[in-house]
């Protein structure tokens, strides 16, 4: 009759019970280090045990922190009404890309994005969300997204 560790699955020929995190498992000699044996076990608590005891010392006084300077918070596209995607946004994209020589999917790792929606940009299919073209006009020292008046 095979006899299988609840804990590893190996095959072994005996297997030990062991309370190991408040559950006792038939586990093999090599698990059994992991708990305590359950023979030691009485009345439902595990046997101390005499290892190593580490001793947290609380501060006596908490020390106050400074006031945290609250920044108006931006919502989500407060400005987006104000911005337009330059009609040329793809040309300018491409030279910019191409004048760092850089590849599609080093500027796409750059700015956080994916190759194919850097190559959809460049090919003029896809426009720019507003928060890309800020990421991209960073990257690539170039002027994409046009004030509105």
């Amino acid at each position: 009759m095979a006899v299988y560790c609840e804990m590893c699955g190996k095959q072994v020929p005996k297997l030990n019970k062991v309370r190991i995190d408040s559950t006792i498992l038939n586990v093999c000699d090599d698990c059994s280090r992991f708990g305590t044996p359950a023979d030691s076990i009485r009345s439902g608590r595990p046997e101390k045990t005499t290892g190593p005891q580490i001793s947290v010392q609380m501060p006596k006084k908490s020390i106050p922190l400074p006031p945290v300077k609250q920044r108006p918070r931006k919502h989500k596209g407060d400005d987006v009404e104000k911005y337009q995607v330059d009609p040329d946004y793809a040309e300018i994209i491409r030279n910019g890309r191409e004048r760092l020589a850089i590849t599609q999917d080093e500027l796409a790792m750059k700015i956080l994005e994916r190759r194919n929606v850097i190559a959809s940009i460049e090919r003029g299919v896809l426009m720019p969300e507003i928060k890309v073209a800020r990421k991209l006009e960073k990257l690539l020292g170039v002027k994409i997204l046009i004030e509105d008046e």
